[in-house]
């Protein structure tokens, strides 16, 4: 975001009067074009890789998750202050001033705000899509709520975006003292209230969900070494699965009907309800919740088939989904819904229990639940180090930009100034850099679009 400029014009690189030009303006100006040559070849490798970016996730099935939809807005942010701010920051930088109108330059420093308010407002909805990934997958893997979640997401930030610098268009910069020679925020308030809305309050706000989400992924780890304790010991004298798996994010209900071969009396063929048990990296356990008569039970035993429907991971979001089941009909009283399409049978096991019960347990595999989780921990990872490289780029300029304007004790060197607005800068630059090593299959996608 830049507020910029405030550089006099120099009219040394000029006739000085003799017919000669002055050494030390055509010094100024050699090194003045190098400058802006350099910032010139920074606008396109931000284009270059943001472009990338956009072009992968959308050729590339594996790509179009959650996340990635909120990624492309922050690579959309990125590529219209490449297009549309920083050519004329470059300008500033040649020139020294501004020669448009007043109304130019308050479209100019709205963008620049829009766009950085964007940037950051994105990492913070990307911050939310993975605190709702890690924290509560189950809402998390549903397709349609994916779908709606990232779109009403990605609304709300470029709508806040546009609120929070709009005031700028409708005269907020027009101040008495204002120089129209010079394009900044002129108006001492709205540089406090844009850099409070604009980057602290966004920042604070992403900064605590990922708190958080390192909090559940460092509870979600003690459970698992606890349970893997637990298994080494004797099996007689681990608690019913029941008492054992109640986090809500390691049990999952679900109606199935069980099927059987006949020879049970009409009234006990209602369905029985079972509890699907999800371990963190183990195996599917399901109990018997409903109870018949032992010899029923027993009857029942031989003939028990489950019909799971085991769900393909979705395109829209970025691990697989759980089993899911799809019915109709009433859950009340006991009474199982209908499961239709079902893709699999699994064999089911069953065994008595000394209360009675019969315990049905469902053995399959994890392992694309742990390449879920894992995937998830990486892409958590990754978006960490997106956010920190943001607030490293950006974070001196924001102190500098409020100490310029208020701190009338303060001394902001002009050069540090604008070094801080081109280091923001570069971070918009630097995003497709961090998603090309950390993230394999953007990898993969940059490599074959270019090969391409």
């Amino acid at each position: 975001m830049d507020f910029l400029t405030e550089y006099p014009y120099n009219d040394t690189y000029y006739d000085n009067g003799t017919g000669a030009l002055n050494c030390t303006g055509c010094e100024a100006k050699h090194q003045y074009n190098y400058y802006a040559m350099l910032l010139t070849l920074l606008i396109f490798v931000i284009v270059f890789g943001n472009v990338l970016v956009c072009m992968a996730v959308s050729r590339e099935k594996a790509l179009q998750t959650t996340t990635n939809y909120l990624i492309v807005s922050l690579a959309v942010a990125d590529l219209l202050v490449a297009t549309l701010v920083m050519p004329w920051v470059v300008y500033l930088e040649v020139v020294g001033e501004w020669r448009f109108s007043k109304i130019h330059c308050d479209i100019f420093v709205t963008l620049d705000v829009m766009m950085c308010t964007a940037s950051i407002l994105n990492l913070c909805a990307i911050s939310i899509d993975r605190y709702t990934a890690v924290a509560m997958p189950m809402l998390y893997n549903t397709r349609y709520s994916s779908k709606r979640r990232v779109t009403v997401m990605i609304s709300v930030v470029w709508v806040l975006s546009f609120a929070i610098s709009c005031p700028l268009l409708f005269g907020l910069n027009n101040t008495a003292t204002r120089d129209g020679s010079v394009c900044e925020i002129a108006n001492p308030a709205f540089v406090v209230y844009s850099s409070i809305m604009s980057f602290y309050v966004p920042f604070i706000i992403t900064l605590l969900v990922y708190v958080q989400i390192y909090v559940v992924l460092r509870k979600r780890r003690k459970r698992v070494n606890t349970k893997r304790s637990c298994q080494k010991t004797d099996a007689d004298a681990q608690p019913p699965l029941k008492e054992k798996c109640t986090h809500p994010e390691d049990v999952k209900l679900c109606t199935v009907i069980i099927k059987t071969n006949g020879g049970v009396p009409a009234k006990n063929k209602k369905a029985q309800l079972i509890k699907e048990v999800l371990h963190q990296g183990g195996d599917v356990g399901m109990e018997m919740v409903a109870g018949t008569s032992p010899p029923e039970k027993k009857k029942l035993a031989s003939s028990l088939v489950v019909d799971l429907l085991a769900t393909p991971p979705s395109p829209n979001h970025g691990s697989p989904s759980h089993a899911e089941y799809q019915s109709n009909g009433d859950e009340k009283n006991g009474h199982a819904k209908d499961v239709q399409s079902p893709k699999e049978t699994k064999p089911v096991e069953t065994q008595a229990l000394p209360n009675g019960k019969t315990r049905t347990t469902v053995t399959k595999t994890m392992s694309k639940r742990k390449m879920s989780q894992h995937k998830e921990k990486k892409a958590t990872q990754m978006l960490a180090i997106v956010l920190g490289v943001f607030i490293i780029c950006w974070l001196p300029f924001f102190i500098t930009h409020i100490l310029k304007t208020h701190c009338t004790s303060c001394v902001v060197p002009l050069e540090m100034y604008n070094a801080f607005t081109w280091l923001g800068y570069v971070n918009s630059a630097v995003n497709p850099i961090i998603y090309t090593t950390f993230n394999v299959e953007f990898r993969k996608a940059f490599i074959k679009i270019l090969h391409c």
